[in-house]
């Protein structure tokens, strides 16, 4: 799907969690149930188990609209309507999804509740716009909207703590795909399901918000009650992936979240992060010295860095030769800089490790890496340390910075063997 700034994608996790908000949810399909018989848009009366279904998907749709309401750039609700999102597979196992979902977003609409800025279609075959609503001034009757009470809304833990996807289609897709419950699975998934119970009651806020929510860079709400995390493997190779998403941190702006994040009685948090692990883990791979200085600093004068790491991130993950340059990658190199040239140049300043480029190496390095993490911030939660993690790095409390630290080293050491990793520490600019 298309990005925007400021659409706020549909969450199908969120619920009431006051009796307050449920009992108006509780209502409110009630009013949708009435409308639809009275209307005829439905021949045959639900069964109780449809009308349990249907009030599922009212009640996430109300929490989802309450939150559009209290965030301060005036977003659009992106509603998802595609059946191949809703019955493909797209939409994993969400029990929110279905025809009761389509229904209850007609309902709203047929009673004037919600505004359709737009109906979603596909401008091509890589890319499509979303249905877009908002909540019409009519709503406020129903839900707690002026002003609208988002602490009255919790998200509920997805049951799905492990993904596996394919691999990207020809058009950038990758579709969730089901998978045997193994005791590999089971495993993967009891350790996700331990770090969510210790996430869910730790001691973390984000400040800031009594006037207004926003949006993160993922086109969620910035919200502390965001804090379950999944694990996403690719390819339909456990081996390949297994990154973490889900935490409100993860779509926050680097400095946004210095500001304004808070850990372990109001401590503002520190970046404990790793340097350069994805070539690191390579030259480990390939048993090979680690190259003196930064790996990235291809050409020895520190310029077109950023440039650089781009590349060699991407000949690492490509399957063959690279044909394009990788996304606002260019822009760093000087002006009439040929993608070959680039290459010969990165592969004669690597070249212990040259042999691993093109491989889709990197799908496996990033097993290795979220392995290490996993296993971190396990173990700073059994030292009651909170950490958020963050790709190849944790945010923990300043005054345990430290203590991440060692682990982080600790980890790499235990992983691969090597006491190369070089782990830094960045502390809120003053």
């Amino acid at each position: 799907m298309t990005q925007s700034s400021n659409i706020m994608w549909f969450d199908p996790l969120l619920r009431a969690k006051t009796t307050e908000l449920a009992c108006a949810v509780q209502r409110l399909r009630d009013a949708l149930l009435l409308h639809e018989a009275d209307s005829g848009a439905r021949k045959r009366a639900r069964k109780e188990a449809d009308k349990e279904k249907f009030g599922l998907a009212v009640e996430a749709l109300a929490c989802n609209l309450i939150l559009l309401s209290a965030i301060k750039s005036s977003p659009k609700l992106a509603a998802p309507r595609s059946h191949g999102f809703l019955w493909r597979g797209d939409g994993g196992t969400s029990p929110v999804y279905g025809q009761h979902f389509l229904s209850a977003l007609d309902g709203l609409a047929s009673l004037g509740l919600i505004e359709e800025e737009r109906r979603g279609y596909r401008l091509s075959a890589r890319m499509r716009l979303p249905s877009l609503i908002r909540p019409s001034p009519a709503l406020a009757q129903h839900l707690p909207l002026t002003p609208p009470d988002w602490r009255s809304i919790k998200q509920v833990n997805d049951s799905a703590l492990i993904i596996l996807k394919e691999g990207k289609d020809d058009h950038g897709r990758a579709t969730t795909i089901a998978f045997p419950e193994t005791a590999k699975t089971r495993q993967l998934a009891g350790q996700m399901g331990r770090i969510n119970e210790f996430l869910g009651s730790a001691d973390i806020e984000v400040i800031g918000q009594d006037t207004g929510l926003s949006l993160g860079r993922d086109g969620q709400v910035i919200a502390p009650y965001r804090r379950s995390l999944r694990r996403i493997f690719n390819n339909a190779n456990w081996q390949h992936g297994g990154r973490l998403a889900g935490g409100f941190w993860m779509g926050m702006e680097r400095t946004e979240r210095f500001e304004r994040i808070r850990i372990d009685g109001g401590q503002r948090i520190a970046d404990v992060d790793y340097r350069q692990l994805f070539p690191r883990l390579a030259y480990v791979r390939a048993d090979k010295p680690q190259p003196d200085g930064d790996i990235y600093d291809v050409v020895g004068d520190g310029s077109g860095r950023e440039g650089w790491k781009t590349l060699m991130n991407a000949v690492l993950f490509a399957d063959g030769p690279l044909r394009n340059w990788p996304e606002s990658t260019l822009q760093h190199f000087p002006s009439g800089t040929k993608l070959r040239e680039a290459i010969e140049m990165l592969t004669a300043r690597h070249a212990p490790i040259a042999h691993l480029f093109g491989t889709r190496l990197g799908f496996q390095l990033l097993r290795t890496e979220s392995d290490m993490l996993i296993g971190i911030i396990t173990h700073l939660a059994s030292l009651g340390v909170t950490a958020l993690p963050l790709h190849d790095a944790v945010l923990v409390a300043e005054s345990k910075a430290y203590v991440a630290a060692d682990a982080m080293q600790a980890a790499f050491s235990m992983a691969t063997g090597s006491s190369c990793a070089i782990v830094s520490i960045e502390f809120f600019p003053q």
